[in-house]
C-alpha cells in the first residue's frame, strides 16, 4: 500500500496564518529547554549566522541548520523519520512567536529572562509581552516577515469587538493583515472573512493550527476563554481600576493590561498580597498609578516608558488622587514629600507611611525624579 498522501480533488491556493506548536505548554520543562538549545546555539554561533544571514545563503539545507536540529531532535525525545520535521517545526515555533528571530540571527531582549523565570504568573507576563508585541505568523527560520505582527492585530481586534468566538478566530487567520491599515477588524468585517474561510472549508482543513492559537491565546495574561462558548473576553479586574485617559493621545488597550497586571504580580511576590504600596492595605479597589505620566511618556513617543512596571506604583484611590495632582511625591528613601494644599491632617497621615526599600529599585527611582520635578514646579519647591 503507497503512504503518499492523497491530493486533494480540489486545490485550495490561499494566504493565512501557519502556525503548528511542537510543544504547547508554555511554562513547560519541553518548551523552556527548547528554547534555552536555541538561545545557546545562537550565542555560540552568532558569528557564522550573522554571516550567513548576510551572504543570503540557503539557510534550511545548512550543515549549521541541521547540527541545531540534531540538537532539539536529542532533547525533545522525537522520534522516527519525522524526528527532524519536528525539530524544524519547534523551531520555527519560536519564530512565529517572536521569540527568536528569523535566521537565527537573535531573540527577543526578554527570552533570557523567560528562562531563568520560575514563577508561572512572571512567566506567562513575559510570554504575553513577547506574544502580543512580535508574534509572526508568516515568518520562519528562512523568512523574514516580522513587519507583519499577526497576535497584535488579533488581540487589538479583540480589544476593539469585545469578545472573540472561535468562528471569528478563524476569520482572522484567512485576513491578510496588510490590507488592514488600522491594525483590526471591524465586527462587519470579522463575519464576511468567516463567510469566505467558511466556503473555503478553512476550518475542516485546518483544525489542528486553530487548535493550536488558541491554545495559545489562553496563556494570555487577563484573556478569559469559555471553553462552552469558545469565546476569549479580556478580564476587566475589579481590583485594579481604570482611570480616565486623554485619549488624544492612543493608549494601547492590550500593553496597559499587561502593566497592571504586573504590577499584581510584584505586590503578591513582596507583600504576598495585592496591597498599596504606601500603607501596605488590600483595598477593594486600587489603582495603577504612573509615576512619569502615561500621557508625557506617549508624547515623547516612549512606549517602553508607558507600560514599564517599574514606572507604576499600587495606589489607594485616594493616595492616587494626590499623587497625580502632584500634592505628594516620595524621596528615594520612600517618604512622603507633601505639597502646601495639602490640609494638616491629611498631611500628617501621610508623613507616617512610606514606600518600602523593596519597591525603589533604580529604575523606579528614575521615575520618581521625573515626578518630584513636576511636585516642585507646583510647589514652588516647597515641601
Amino acid at each position: 500500500m503507497s503512504n503518499t498522501k492523497k491530493r486533494r480533488d480540489v486545490e485550495v491556493y490561499e494566504n493565512y496564518w501557519k502556525f503548528t506548536a511542537a510543544h504547547l505548554d508554555i511554562t513547560g520543562t519541553k518548551f523552556n529547554n527548547c528554547l534555552n538549545i536555541i538561545v545557546h546555539f545562537i550565542d555560540k554561533n552568532k558569528e557564522a549566522l550573522d554571516e550567513n544571514a548576510q551572504n543570503g545563503s540557503n539557510f534550511s539545507d545548512s550543515e549549521l541548520y541541521k547540527k541545531l536540529q540534531q540538537q532539539i531532535v536529542d532533547i525533545s525525545g522525537f522520534k522516527g523519520s519525522d524526528a527532524t520535521l519536528s525539530a524544524r517545526k519547534a523551531i520555527n515555533q519560536f519564530v512565529k512567536i517572536g521569540f527568536v528571530y528569523p535566521l537565527l540571527v537573535g531573540y527577543h531582549p526578554l527570552v533570557k529572562s523567560f528562562i531563568l523565570e520560575s514563577n508561572k504568573e512572571k512567566k506567562e507576563i513575559i510570554f504575553s509581552k513577547i506574544f502580543y508585541e512580535c508574534s509572526s505568523l508568516a515568518s520562519d527560520v528562512t523568512l523574514d516577515h516580522r513587519d507583519l505582527k499577526h497576535v497584535n492585530f488579533l488581540l487589538k481586534t479583540l480589544d476593539k469587538n469585545g469578545s472573540l468566538n472561535k468562528n471569528d478566530i478563524i476569520a482572522l487567520m484567512v485576513t491578510d493583515i496588510s490590507n488592514y491599515s488600522v491594525g483590526y477588524l471591524t465586527r462587519n468585517e470579522l463575519d464576511m472573512q468567516y463567510q469566505y474561510a467558511k466556503i473555503c472549508g478553512f476550518d475542516e482543513r485546518k483544525y489542528n493550527q486553530i487548535a493550536h492559537l488558541i491554545g495559545y491565546l489562553r496563556r494570555f495574561v487577563d484573556l478569559k476563554y469559555d471553553k462552552n462558548e469558545e469565546r476569549f473576553w479580556f478580564a476587566n479586574d475589579p481590583l485594579i481600576a481604570n482611570k480616565d485617559f486623554d485619549e488624544s493621545f492612543a493608549r494601547d488597550g492590550v500593553k496597559h493590561r499587561i502593566y497592571k497586571k504586573e504590577l499584581k504580580e510584584e505586590s503578591k511576590v513582596i507583600y504576598g498580597e495585592v496591597v498599596c504600596y504606601l500603607d501596605k492595605k488590600p483595598y477593594k479597589s486600587l489603582i495603577a498609578s504612573h509615576i512619569k505620566p502615561c500621557v508625557d511618556c506617549l508624547k515623547e513617543y516612549r512606549e517602553d516608558q508607558a507600560y514599564d512596571v517599574n514606572n507604576g506604583l499600587l495606589l489607594s484611590p485616594t493616595a492616587d488622587s494626590y499623587f497625580d495632582k502632584k500634592d505628594i511625591s516620595f524621596a528615594d528613601d520612600g517618604t512622603v514629600l507633601v505639597g502646601k494644599n495639602v490640609a494638616e491632617v491629611v498631611r500628617a497621615d501621610f508623613e507616617k507611611m512610606r514606600l518600602d526599600e523593596s519597591i525603589l529599585n533604580e529604575r523606579r527611582k528614575g521615575y520618581l525624579e521625573y515626578h518630584r520635578r513636576l511636585f516642585e514646579q507646583k510647589n514652588g519647591g516647597n515641601k
